[in-house]
């Protein structure tokens, strides 16, 4: 409606994906080099999430744009499937014929046959799916088994699944643990920076060819605000900017312009944007409800306590602060309650709590370690006994437990919530579980309790003690060292070459190569460089691959 008055042929921002308008930024870029790393490497899987509107189909088709001209790709945008209709379709996209009663064993030896061919002329098979994170576990479960199909050296088949972030929960199921641990390269796509708001919205407007400057960087900063970074959204409230400064012939948009562009765009869509507003500035995802904003700590420190139970994400909710507590007898507010999804504010009817009180039966009810440790196998998925939460248990479920001592800076490395033994002055032993990590404070889990705290604080009442549940590569807990060889020399050489940024080979002998490698390694991360990959060593790569299980942070690009 508006092409004429702003003397283009083509509206920069629609939201339908064109070559023409496709801008990757630097998120974009990493993203695509971390999946075309993982089709260059011995793998089966490669793995790209992000939220809604990020620009994950933007990066497949970059993907499918930069591949070899002997590659032979396969597409699936409609997974909604059963596990006999995937291989179906699976034939459909690679040109396999198939009877129309064809049994699963037919399809698969045919789909089989036909990766052999294409390797014997030198072709790479590629599958890709969109949509991913409505893929049923047992659908998920024949692409792991058709990824078995392989040479000596190589996997036939390579698949790449793009999903919402609910797919990383979706593969953290334990009967998809075979397929988790095939993931060889994984990334999370992060909405963009101001800048690149800036420079995406220009982009797109030189595009076109676009002669007027219709957006300047105070605008593009609002939109950026406004619409979290999300492209998509981007694409929807500049396009109804646009239109609104036609129809007040004005070739230059301004504040109240994009003011009314975006009510009118994001009204219907704040539960969304709101939830991405939340992970972006908290720097964690969706928290559970405010329960007040103050606990007195033995006088006058002042926590947030939040409420929590049994795990499960709850709306977000926003309260105003209570002043310090300076002693008992000092009663909190009643907060008033405002959620961020479309439900009506609800205020809270008044209510007296004794936070001293409060915070002495929150220590007495976490004097049992046995039950942090029910708390921690429940954030990895996993259900445990009161008489069965403890070490030992761990092997049953392929996880490993480690103990030790470490601080906070090298906990936000390791990346994995952990048990610790904290003492207020004079009294027991109790035990949290450290939830989360933020850039001001830590969440700590207390029985069905959930509490922030501030740095300070927890280092008064922690003596670096901790214990942690994580998942060793190819489920061996044990040093990998100088001289040795096998399956997990080769996994650990990998892994750093991905991580270096250097060619990935097959090479699986501990060597003096490998051994530099590795050291550089540990020196980048503020570890013992000894050049031996030991329990710590290990954790830490596990962060640095985002490889699946509970985090303390958002998951890192």
């Amino acid at each position: 409606m508006y092409k004429d008055f702003f003397g283009i042929d083509e509206s920069p921002f629609s939201i339908v994906p064109s070559a023409r308008f496709l801008y990757l930024s630097e998120r974009h870029r990493e993203a695509l080099t971390h999946m075309l790393a993982s089709l260059s490497g011995g793998g089966g899987f490669g793995l790209l999430t992000g939220e809604v509107g990020t620009g994950k189909t933007t990066v497949l088709r970059a993907l499918v744009s930069r591949l070899p001209q002997e590659t032979q790709v396969a597409i699936i945008l409609n997974p909604a499937l059963s596990a006999h209709d995937l291989l179906a379709t699976i034939c459909d996209e690679l040109g396999v014929d198939y009877p129309h009663d064809a049994s699963y064993k037919i399809l698969t030896d045919r789909i089989y046959h036909h990766l052999l061919a294409n390797h014997s002329e030198g072709k790479q098979t590629l599958l890709l799916v969109d949509e991913a994170q409505h893929l049923m576990p047992d659908v998920l479960e024949q692409l792991r088994l058709l990824t078995n199909l392989e040479t000596d050296s190589l996997k036939l088949l390579k698949v790449v699944l793009v999903g919402q972030p609910e797919l990383q929960q979706l593969l953290q199921q334990e009967r998809l643990r075979q397929l988790a641990q095939r993931i060889t390269s994984r990334y999370h796509l992060l909405p963009l920076t101001a800048e690149e708001v800036d420079e995406y919205i220009n982009y797109r407007l030189r595009a076109v060819n676009c002669l007027y400057s219709v957006f300047d960087p105070a605008l593009t900063r609002q939109i950026a605000k406004a619409t979290s970074g999300i492209p998509r959204l981007i694409n929807l409230v500049c396009d109804k900017a646009m239109l609104l400064a036609c129809q007040q012939a004005t070739h230059q948009v301004n504040k109240t312009i994009v003011s009314l562009a975006c009510d009118d765009v994001l009204s219907w869509q704040l539960p969304t944007s709101d939830r991405v507003n939340t992970r972006a500035a908290s720097g964690y995802g969706s928290r559970a409800a405010l329960w007040g904003s103050a606990l007195m700590l033995g006088g006058v420190l002042s926590v947030g306590l939040w409420y929590w139970q049994g795990l499960r994400p709850a709306s977000v909710v926003v309260a105003p602060s209570v002043p310090e507590v300076q002693s008992s007898a000092t009663k909190a507010e009643p907060p008033v309650v405002v959620a961020v999804a479309s439900a009506p504010v609800v205020e809270a009817k008044p209510e007296v709590v004794d936070l001293a009180a409060k915070w002495q039966l929150l220590m007495e009810q976490s004097r049992s370690e046995r039950q942090a440790m029910q708390t921690l196998y429940r954030l990895w998925g996993y259900e445990t006994r009161l008489n069965q939460a403890n070490c030992e248990t761990s092997q049953r479920v392929e996880l490993s437990c480690h103990q030790g001592k470490v601080n906070l800076e090298q906990l936000s490395i390791i990346n994995r919530p952990v048990i610790v033994p904290l003492q207020e002055e004079g009294k027991p032993l109790f035990y949290a579980v450290v939830y989360a990590l933020d850039k001001d404070s830590v969440e700590l889990l207390l029985g069905e309790e959930r509490i922030a705290v501030s740095y300070d604080w927890l280092e008064h009442r922690w003596q670096q003690a901790y214990t942690l549940l994580w998942r060793p590569p190819l489920g061996d807990k044990t040093t990998i060292r100088y001289g040795q060889q096998g399956p997990r020399v080769m996994w650990l050489n990998q892994q750093l070459s991905l991580l270096l940024g250097e060619n990935i080979t097959q090479d699986d002998h501990f060597d003096q190569v490998l051994l530099d490698k590795l050291r550089r390694f540990q020196r980048a991360q503020d570890l013992t460089a000894d050049g031996i990959a030991g329990p710590r060593t290990l954790m830490v790569i596990d962060s640095a691959l985002n490889l699946p299980g509970p985090t303390l942070q958002p998951e890192r690009s």
